[in-house]
């Protein structure tokens, strides 16, 4: 290997370790709750109502802002919007530690959802589908999803011992949320020095910028549509996923802090090494959705197994072998489901609106499935809340499934017309 090229590669590498601290910083502050729920309510002096709508708008403002993001991303700098977006998020960060009035909290969650979708998804995206050609894209992607399951656990580590070592509670959250802030504007820094602008070019299926035509031409893509239901399916397991943590609980007898570990093991075990297996099986046969398709069969089988097992505690072994079967099949599909733009021949020139318009689409559960679960939940209280989350994600899994399949057919026909001609 010579020089320049070992240079290329030491650039590639450093690029992606950018966008993987870029990809797992930016949500710590918008997600705080998940970890600080209770110390969050405390500190900014809200009812849990509040704080529900504070997510509620950020997740809104996040959905909305996916397929103009896209375009925006097709038309400027992916390097000055992901660096602008960490920046902005760690700054909206400060303010947030001097638990701000309630109005100012609204804003601060309206901003987030901005900065993390408008301006940082599809550009994140986008700069990753850059840094390798097709047989490179399912390892790219894959990696990333991987370096975001990782990333969270060594930096959390660090500021979970600052936060028990400066009291545990609303004062110590405010140096909880100043380290996330800083780690993002580090994150911004990094991405700005570590990742490259877009490389002028004269040929007209890499140049930079979606047209309004563009736009009407993604709408009307089938493939993208397909794709989209497929994300919709594994963006619906992964809040589904968390509800199996109570279950365990309340049904298997298992303690606080059994199930506790479980839950670490199921999201960033799964998280870690889910990307990396897709990736790689992807780029090694050559299709990214072919490894969709086949991946996708797990979820339905998992789903329709958490119908039949009996809740008791003797089969608890059964039930977590298919909870991590889920975790680990619902990683490798989120791992490897936007590197299919590739293999869609999607142009480069509009492949960030293509991928805001899919993140639009397959994103919605976002808006309305907690509230769906929870009311589930109130209505149908004990096993009667868990068996109507089952039936419904056996229904949208099997969808999913359908919706690779035919994608999957549609591509190996394509491939197989072009082997024809050529």
């Amino acid at each position: 290997m010579d020089s320049t090229a070992k240079d290329s590669k030491v650039k590639k590498y450093v690029a992606l370790f950018a966008l993987i601290l870029a990809g797992s910083t930016i949500y710590e502050l918008p997600y705080l709750s998940y970890n600080y729920y209770d110390v969050i309510l405390e500190a900014m002096n809200i009812s849990n109502s509040q704080l529900g709508l504070l997510m509620s708008i950020f997740g809104f403002i996040s959905m909305i802002g996916y397929f103009p993001g896209g375009y925006l991303a097709d038309r400027l700098s992916a390097r000055k919007l992901i660096a602008f977006s960490l920046v902005g998020t760690g700054a909206l960060g400060i303010l947030l530690s001097t638990y701000p009035s309630y109005p100012v909290l609204i804003f601060i969650y309206v901003m987030y959802g901005v900065l993390s979708s408008l301006t940082f998804w599809a550009a994140m995206l986008k700069a990753t589908r850059q840094l390798g050609d097709s047989s490179e894209q399912g390892r790219l992607f894959g990696m990333r999803e991987s370096g975001t399951g990782i990333m969270p656990v060594l930096y959390g580590m660090v500021i979970l011992f600052i936060f028990n070592t400066t009291g545990a509670n609303y004062l110590a959250l405010r140096w909880v949320i100043i380290g996330y802030a800083v780690l993002a504007i580090i994150g911004g820094v990094f991405a700005w020095f570590g990742l490259s602008d877009n490389k002028p070019t004269d040929n007209p299926e890499e140049k930079t910028g979606a047209s309004v035509k563009d736009l009407v031409k993604v709408v009307k893509m089938p493939k993208l549509w397909l794709l989209s239901i497929v994300v919709f399916s594994v963006c619906s397991i992964y809040a589904s996923y968390s509800y199996l943590t109570p279950y365990l609980t309340e049904f298997f007898g298992l303690s606080a802090s059994t199930a506790a570990f479980l839950g670490i093991l199921r999201i960033y075990g799964m998280a870690i090494v889910g990307g990396l297996i897709s990736g790689f099986i992807a780029d090694k046969i050559g299709s990214n959705i072919k490894v969709i398709f086949f991946t996708s069969i797990i979820p339905v089988i998992c789903y329709a197994a958490y119908m039949i097992i009996p809740n008791n505690p003797q089969y608890l072994g059964v039930f977590i072998a298919f909870m991590l079967a889920t975790g680990l099949s619902m990683f490798m599909l989120r791992g490897i489901y936007f590197a299919a733009i590739d293999e869609l021949k999607i142009p480069l020139s509009y492949s960030g609106t293509a991928m805001g318009f899919v993140s639009l689409v397959g994103f919605i559960p976002e808006a309305y499935i907690y509230s769906l679960i929870g009311n589930w939940m109130d209505k149908y209280p004990g096993i009667g809340g868990y068996q109507h989350i089952f039936v419904y994600m056996i229904v949208v899994t099997a969808i999913g499934l359908v919706a690779a399949g035919v994608l999957f057919r549609q591509i190996r026909k394509s491939k197989e017309q072009t082997a024809e001609v050529e």
